[in-house]
């Protein structure tokens, strides 16, 4: 810790010594625009705010500003935030979706909107039909960024701030009428086309903001509606299964035996994934000023998601193979090191390069077609005279989701080889060359079945009460005590219900006839596509030399479903729930607090102390599984039924204090100081605490995964120092030492279990039970983990330059991150910076922002893909911003989002093998802001 502070201040210093010496000159002509009647806007008012909040603010907090009404930086709230200090972002297919602060998983952030819970029911259906779980904070593709006035990321806590945010909170403001305090429309227009995908797209807002009686009535409402396509490319190696040398009659170790084992490449994936997303979202606030001392409110959101993805891909099931090696001399197995003892792969060589016979490929349209539906409304009001202020709100917030994922599952058999060999890029996939010349003939194909995700339901519902009441003081050191609490009553589902249609069943709906390769099956018909990139190359941004497949031959799902209605495929099939996955979960929360502040006679040196006690209630309800009984549909992919044994309930509760202290000293008019201690609190994951139990896998890799109802809350005790430097207006220079320590952390306690397994196969009628060893996994409290680090930031307008170059500005930040568990805490990149330089006059603003994270583990040890780990390598994004103000009502804009191609990648944390390679494109914005 003391190297790391030492460093930290010796960083600070040379920062310092950066910044021009002319500071008073700048500060004298700021004065004079002032004294002229100049206003000051657009980038160079946002940044000025940003700094005025964090520099007046009680604690640690950062923030992003809208430069106007309607005129955030960014088209995404997650992509606005990671520009902040400490502060990383997770994509989904290309957008931001999740935050992290200071090197701490997602769920450890607490998001809210106007300081409430939004409920989040969005997950995605896609991989297989499992789909993801809840979450506990929204998913930020739902609010556009022209109703958002201010991002507020706090970093560090007080006893007033609810819990939940174990790393930090981040509070999504909107605009409020009220603030705007006259009449005011604005509107914009956009196409945006997305590189992959060659599509353009709408998106379009509306904002109007009126005051009426004297002012003393604000009116807003709100809407927009975005459309966008995008085209993600990508190639992967979903996990390694455990195979025996007899499987495919190969003797791979050279001992003359059959009886050895091996990890193969359960999948090795390419994909080509067509997403049409919309988005349609209303909002509106009232604000009424009844008296100078009294303000009522109220507020509501609505946000109407749809999600059409494609996912065209091509699964070359390697431990489906049913031949020998055919290629015997590129043949190679590796054996890692480090892989934990508890783990099924302990021990067992990996074929990182192999090719055989009759492997299973399934070149499949899995389609995710889902709607989420979100409703919040909350009414309070604020009552604040010269010794009490007092608040109450009431917020009601509802999400739901449903959708389906459906796959026309078709089996062919190829000659493949594989290469993951450690160190590269991504996993290579090559055909025999008597493969290849029948690879794309739609005759090689025969229906296994129609299957997935069938009308699955997830519902996500919060009530909050808060309340929160002032004294103010005129004491010399007392200046304010506050009290107050909040109620929160939280409702989680989600099912597992799914469809199978056996490839029988479906030929007489679908006109399928019987396949000229196999008489036993039914051949594909008319509904098969040749896939491949819809403009440009597939995986275009690749530059090495491993093969792959650039067009495959796949199903025609959609095709399919055009033709048969979905109530025919619901008669002819069977529709599963599996009530062992159900995830049913209530949890009520009941908070209160008390927190004194202080400060001296002349206000340098002031600060607050609380304490924040915190009762959790949760309830949950599942069915117990009977694990004797469980029964592989072979025809669809490994589908795994799991009959129930009978109802189960559990119930946890538990009581947490969290105290906090916050320091802040004004050393000079321009250098401020703070401290912070805190002690925080996040909850495991809604779907953690669920009894639920799923049972999945395929080809010798089998596992089970079940929650812990008795999971208690993550727990971190926090210290903060800062030094802020603010020079003048538009400069800042600040420094943050932190460190976190987690008392526990959520591990996964995994065995081996040997249990019966029934193959059935209804192509043929037939059933074949064997014993399976499956991998079983349970979240438990354990062990856990430190961090610290430090961040750096700076930003300045450059206004003592000569001509144009007074216009220009940067702002920049650095994150480091040292991590006691590095390969078992996710998120944390020890390495984090963002560059952003920007000109901006009457006419013209120009912006470029390039963003870079370190590597960092997204599956944590020793359990995670199959006990090697998986890290997410390094990444840099570049973004850019043109705005031309045609006048003072009409502005064009160009953004431009990955504008560098860059891709994500991954590989295993042992053995550096290849995991996945996705290439989303990059994406342009044109179109117009108008404001009357």
């Amino acid at each position: 810790m003391k190297l790391l502070a030492s460093s930290a201040i010796a960083i600070s210093a040379w920062s310092l010594a950066v910044v021009p010496a002319d500071a008073q000159q700048q500060d004298s002509v700021i004065d004079s625009q002032s004294e002229n009647g100049i206003i000051v806007t657009g980038v160079r008012a946002s940044l000025r705010s940003a700094a005025d909040l964090k520099r007046n603010a009680p604690l640690i907090v950062d923030a992003i500003t809208s430069e106007d009404i309607g005129k955030f930086p960014t088209e995404n709230v997650a992509d606005a935030s990671q520009r902040i200090t400490g502060v990383q972002i997770t994509r989904t297919r290309g957008s931001g979706t999740a935050v992290s602060i200071r090197g701490l998983p997602t769920d450890f952030t607490r998001v809210q909107l106007n300081g409430s819970t939004l409920s989040s029911a969005i997950v995605d259906l896609r991989g297989g039909g499992a789909g993801g779980s809840i979450g506990r904070s929204f998913d930020f593709r739902l609010l556009p960024t022209e109703f958002v006035s201010a991002v507020e990321v706090t970093k560090s806590q007080t006893a007033d701030m609810q819990e939940g945010g174990l790393a930090g909170t981040i509070n999504v403001k909107t605009v409020r009428p009220l603030d705007v305090g006259k009449t005011m429309a604005v509107g914009s227009v956009f196409g945006v086309w997305n590189s992959n995908s060659g599509k353009i797209t709408p998106q379009a807002s509306g904002l109007f903001s009126t005051t009426l009686a004297d002012g003393r009535l604000g009116i807003l409402v709100a809407g927009g509606y975005s459309r966008t396509k995008t085209e993600t490319h990508s190639i992967g190696s979903v996990g390694w299964g455990v195979t025996s040398e007899a499987t495919f009659g190969h003797d791979l170790n050279g001992d003359g035996l059959l009886n050895g084992r091996v990890n193969l490449p359960s999948q090795i994936r390419t994909e080509i994934a067509r997403e049409d997303r919309q988005r349609t979202v209303l909002t509106s606030a009232i604000e009424f000023q009844a008296t100078d001392s009294l303000k009522f409110y109220t507020e509501g959101f609505y946000s109407r998601f749809d999600v059409l993805v494609d996912s065209l891909e091509n699964l070359n099931i390697f431990t489906g193979a049913t031949g020998g090696v055919f290629n015997p001399a590129d043949t190679r197995l590796s054996t890692i090191e480090g892989v934990d003892p508890s783990q099924l792969a302990y021990g067992v060589p990996y074929a990182t390069s192999i090719g055989l016979s009759n492997v299973d490929v399934r070149a499949n349209d899995r389609v995710n077609d889902s709607i989420a539906k979100t409703y919040y409304g909350k009414v309070g009001a604020d009552f604040k005279n010269d010794a009490i202020s007092a608040n109450i709100s009431f917020a009601y917030s509802k999400s739901s989701q449903t959708g389906d994922n459906l796959n026309l599952a078709q089996i062919q058999r190829f000659q493949v080889a594989g290469n993951c060999e450690p160190g590269q890029t991504l996993c290579g996939l090559s055909l025999s060359p008597e493969s290849q010349a029948r690879y794309l003939d739609p005759q090689q194909g025969i229906v296994a079945s129609l299957n997935g995700a069938f009308g699955r339901k997830t519902l996500d519902r919060v009530n909050e009460l808060k309340g929160d009441l002032r004294h103010e003081f005129d004491t010399s050191w007392l200046r304010r005590i506050s009290i107050g609490g909040v109620a929160s009553w939280r409702r989680t589902y989600s099912d597992a219900t799914a469809l199978i249609v056996p490839a029988a069943a479906l030929a007489p709906l679908a006109g399928l006839s019987r396949s000229t390769i196999n008489p036993a099956g039914f051949g594909l018909g008319r509904f098969t596509q040749i896939v491949s990139a819809s403009r440009g190359d597939f995986l275009g941004a690749y530059n090495g030399n491993q093969p792959f497949p650039t067009q495959w031959l796949a199903t025609d799902t959609r095709a399919l479903l055009d033709v048969v209605p979905r109530d025919q495929l619901a008669s002819a099939g069977v529709i599963q729930d599996n009530p062992s996955s159900i995830v049913d979960v209530r949890e009520n929360i009941l908070a209160g607090y008390v927190q004194a502040d202080f400060a001296s006679a002349d206000d340098r040196l002031s600060g607050n102390i609380g304490i924040r006690a915190v009762r959790t209630k949760s309830a949950s309800s599942g069915v117990v599984p009977d694990m004797s009984g469980l029964v592989v549909q072979v025809d669809t992919g490994g589908t795994i039924t799991v009959p129930p044994a009978g109802a189960l309930s559990a119930k946890n509760s538990y009581t947490r204090f969290l105290p906090s202290a916050n320091l802040r000293f004004q050393a000079t008019d321009e250098l401020i100081l703070r401290a912070g201690f805190s002690r925080t609190l996040s909850r495991p994951s809604l779907t953690q605490i669920s009894p639920s139990t799923t049972v999945a896998g395929g080809g010798g890799n089998y596992n089970i995964t079940a929650g812990n109802p008795e999971l208690r809350p993550f727990i971190s005790t926090n210290y903060d120092l800062t030094a802020e430097w603010y020079p003048n207006r538009d400069t800042s220079v600040t420094l943050a030492v932190f460190v976190k320590d987690l008392s526990t952390l959520v591990r996964s306690d995994t065995d081996s279990i040997l249990l019966p397994i029934t193959f059935y196969t209804a192509a043929t009628n037939s059933y074949v039970t064997r014993d399976q060893l499956f991998q079983r996994t349970r979240p438990t409290n354990a062990k856990g983990v430190t961090l610290e680090g430090f961040e750096l930031g700076y930003q300045q307008m450059f206004t003592s330059l000569p001509g144009l170059l007074r216009n220009t500005g940067v702002q920049a930040n650095y994150t480091y991150i040292s991590n006691s568990d590095p390969d078992v805490l996710t998120a944390a990149s020890k390495n984090n910076f963002n560059v952003s330089a920007f000109y901006e006059d009457s006419l013209l603003a120009l912006r470029a922002s390039y963003t870079w994270r370190d590597k960092f583990v997204t599956m944590g040890l020793p359990g995670g893909y199959g006990g090697l780990g998986v890290t997410t390598q390094a990444r840099g994004n570049l973004d850019i911003n043109v705005t031309v103000n045609v006048n003072e009502q009409v502005s064009l804009v160009l953004q431009g989002t990955n504008i560098l191609d860059n891709v994500d990648k991954s590989r295993t944390t042992l053995g550096d093998l290849p995991v996945d390679y996705y290439d989303t494109g990059h994406q342009y914005m044109v179109g117009a802001r108008v404001r009357f």
